[in-house]
């Protein structure tokens, strides 16, 4: 398990060469571990060894055949391989398994729009049947694309009040405006929580609700819309503790889109994304969660009735270390990393939150002024 926990690690951080190496020893030593293919099959598809990715989680299915997230994974994966058919069929599959994970719906209606649209994947021995099939599903392809992008520009405007110079790119049809990410090549994430909600912000230029797809459940969140360059942003995890998503909430902005997801329960998440030592999602019997996350009730006392105790006054050291605490309670992964990178590598002298400015380089300690930093062994 460790090398599979190291190789998660490095996944998050997208060192991905990093992270196959070590999920390819996680999968020697647990070869009868089917989320450790799952992981080198997402490793994989990261590097763009589609074939590769296939075979793993091929290898997941054959060891858990009744989980349905591996079946979404092989359907993308021939989806992107363009083995509709296949792809249709595992798809089917999953939606049999998890029928409640809309999903599986969205591919499937893909997977059936491609098979149409393309006559090469059909039984072509015959050459009548060619001249219905190319007939009527000629419109789909073509208005696609084109319906979509429409809209687009118009809630644009609406979302955001004074962005009076995204009108004027209406002006040329033949370039509708899609989803761009909001800096550099790769649609970014971050999150952070509070006592009742964890918020999700998706890095995007231009997203709006008619150009995207947004489907929040009790365990899972699902996001997907195109991209400018012609590929398509996915976004899927299954969440670290479930959420009330009737009473969740999707911003939408002129850079970003915010997603403000309602705890079912007062804790506080160790990570956005469930992993195996969160316990299974949906749990919620207090007997086995009571010992990881005391119920805020245990002792059977409303304590939102007893009146506040003042809080006690900090000062000096014990003030300025609560508010670093405050900084890394609050703070994105990005940045909880880089202040744990900076103050160990510099021996406390150093406290960044510039993930960005620390991850790439070591950092080096700078002692106060007129002071000598030195090393010493123990």
């Amino acid at each position: 398990m460790e090398q599979l926990n190291q190789g998660n690690a490095f996944f998050v951080d997208e060192l991905y060469d990093e992270a196959l190496k070590c999920y390819d020893k996680a999968c020697s030593e647990l070869s009868n571990n089917a989320e450790a293919f799952f992981k080198r099959s997402q490793c994989h598809s990261k590097l763009s060894n589609l074939k590769e990715a296939l075979s793993d989680i091929n290898t997941s299915i054959k060891l858990d055949s009744n989980n349905s997230k591996y079946y979404l994974k092989k359907g993308q994966l021939c989806f992107e391989l363009e083995e509709f058919d296949t792809a249709l069929k595992t798809f089917e599959k999953g939606q049999s398994i998890d029928s409640e994970n809309s999903s599986f719906k969205t591919w499937i209606r893909k997977s059936k729009a491609e098979i149409q649209s393309n006559p090469t994947t059909t039984p072509a021995p015959t050459t009548s049947t060619p001249a219905p099939t190319t007939s009527a599903p000629t419109p789909q392809p073509t208005t696609k694309p084109v319906t979509n992008p429409t809209p687009t520009v118009s809630n644009t405007t609406n979302t955001s009040n004074n962005t009076t110079t995204t009108t004027t790119t209406t002006t040329d049809p033949t370039t509708p405006k899609l989803p761009i990410p909001s800096s550099g090549n790769k649609v970014k994430h971050e999150w952070y929580q509070t006592e009742s909600h964890v918020v999700l912000t998706i890095f995007a230029k231009f997203v709006t609700a008619s150009n995207s797809k947004i489907i929040l459940s009790p365990k899972s969140v699902n996001i997907s819309f195109p991209l400018a360059n012609g590929s398509e942003f996915l976004f899927e995890m299954d969440l670290f503790d479930p959420i009330v998503d009737k009473d969740s909430t999707i911003h939408y902005y002129s850079t970003k889109v915010e997603i403000k997801m309602k705890k079912s329960r007062a804790i506080k998440w160790d990570t956005l994304e469930f992993t195996e030592k969160s316990g299974p999602v949906g749990l919620m019997d207090q007997t086995t969660t009571s010992s990881a996350v005391p119920s805020p009730y245990a002792s059977k006392k409303d304590w939102d009735k007893l009146p506040n105790e003042p809080e006690e006054k900090l000062e000096g050291d014990q003030a300025l270390n609560k508010i670093f605490r405050d900084i890394f309670a609050k703070g994105s992964e990005e940045q909880q990393r880089a202040m744990m990178k900076s103050f160990t590598e510099s021996n406390g002298t150093v406290l960044s939150t510039n993930w960005e400015e620390v991850g790439s380089k070591k950092v080096v300690g700078e002692p106060p002024k007129g002071l000598e930093f030195k090393s010493y062994e123990h």
